[in-house]
């Protein structure tokens, strides 16, 4: 097995120390099933498959699938890429035609599970999320009771949407071979496009970290003390009355003003305290009334901050009367408070900009204890684009692999 390298992360948004267990990444202990965005219609000239694979890549799956039947990787779709070091269940598409001869078992590692025909080829995003399984070795019987405790928290509270270490490659520096592409993104190989998105991944990560930390200064400190200590550190001057509501409010991840936010799990964008930041901007007085309304829908799940994956399309930054849900605001950098955050983070790369939750919430949580193993398993579900192993290291509050091992 690859050597998993942790990515420099060292706050997770928690105090409490790290909790104890193993996690090995295996066909066995790791499992993940795709769930699809929609219903396949059963007519059309595409064939959707279900795949089963084990410790084989989704690109490594896709070449073994288009050798055997002669058919350029190209016309073979799918939703999402799974990981290597697990039992992965996801859905590829073909055009019908080239797999009228197909068997159900195409390699040793691969096999169908079952067909269907649809009117369209399966695309990136056409994912509503991911099942998982998985099993963490050596774990007390009180570590089991904090475990449990830890992972009905996050589901009921949500986590930090951190890229997980598999996107940046075994040695966790995939985003410093971006760096040196020059090329437009046009004219990308399929390897310089992953290297960047790996570059848009790593920035976005930094930028959550340094939130966190700022959030837990809103948390740990009085308002007083906390507009004291923010100023300090990020020259950002909150107000008092902002910071009672942020520091009374359940929210782990504080908002700021001028966050671009997003309904959850899907919808439009539209500014955190949009008719705060205008009556800023028009010199008129404002109640806090519109900024507790956001951060209640904000605990309440029903909205989520976004950051941003940085691109040549970002714009910088944007004016919050110019903001318009229905333009391209995925695109756009947050503006006010949060932008003087977010813009340390925002670099020109050769990639188109978008946004990314950055927070997610479980859903569907089991968890089982097998005492005389000392193991335990977690069963869940996670939106798409979302990774179990950040969900892993948030809830033991610490990298789940050591750089010095």
């Amino acid at each position: 097995m690859d050597k998993k390298f942790s990515l420099g992360i060292t706050y997770y948004g928690k105090l409490h120390a790290p909790l104890e267990f193993v996690f090995s990444q295996n066909a066995r202990d790791f499992i993940v099933e795709e769930i699809p965005l929609y219903k396949f219609q059963e007519s059309g000239e595409h064939a959707i498959l279900k795949i089963k694979k084990k410790n084989i890549s989704t690109p490594e799956a896709i070449e073994i699938i288009s050798d055997k039947l002669g058919i350029p990787q190209r016309e073979i779709g799918y939703a999402g890429l799974k990981d290597k070091h697990a039992l992965s269940y996801q859905f590829i598409s073909m055009p019908y035609k080239s797999c009228k001869n197909i068997t159900s078992n195409i390699h040793e590692n691969i096999s169908i599970m079952e067909s269907h025909l649809h009117n369209n080829k399966l695309k990136i995003g056409h994912l509503l999320g991911n099942k998982f399984f998985i099993r963490l070795k050596k774990v007390s019987i009180q570590n089991f009771e904090r475990l449990k405790s830890e992972a009905k928290l996050a589901q009921e509270f949500g986590f930090p949407n951190f890229f997980g270490f598999q996107r940046f490659g075994n040695f966790g520096d995939n985003y410093k071979l971006a760096m040196n592409i020059t090329k437009p993104a046009k004219r990308q190989t399929k390897k310089e496009k992953f290297l960047i998105s790996s570059l848009q991944s790593h920035y976005f990560n930094l930028w959550l970290e340094s939130r966190l930390k700022l959030s837990s200064l809103i948390s740990s400190f009085k308002p007083k003390d906390a507009k004291q200590a923010i100023f300090q550190e990020y020259k950002l001057d909150l107000s008092l009355d902002l910071l009672k509501l942020l520091h009374d409010s359940k929210l782990i991840l504080k908002p700021l003003l001028g966050d671009i936010c997003k309904h959850y799990p899907f919808g439009k964008y539209f500014i955190f305290g949009e008719q705060r930041v205008m009556d800023i901007l028009n010199s008129t007085e404002s109640s806090m009334q519109h900024i507790q309304a956001d951060i209640t829908r904000l605990e309440q799940s029903d909205i989520a901050i976004t950051g941003l994956l940085s691109g040549i399309e970002s714009k910088l930054p944007i004016k919050a009367e110019e903001f318009n849900t229905k333009s391209k605001a995925r695109n756009l950098l947050a503006t006010n408070q949060a932008g003087i955050i977010e813009s340390s983070f925002a670099h020109n790369l050769l990639a188109k900009g978008t946004r990314r939750y950055a927070w997610v919430y479980p859903k569907d949580m089991k968890i089982n204890y097998i005492p005389t193993k000392a193991q335990a398993t977690l069963e869940f579900m996670l939106p798409s684009g979302s990774y179990a192993t950040s969900l892993l290291e948030y809830i033991k509050n610490a990298p789940l692999y050591d750089n010095a091992e």
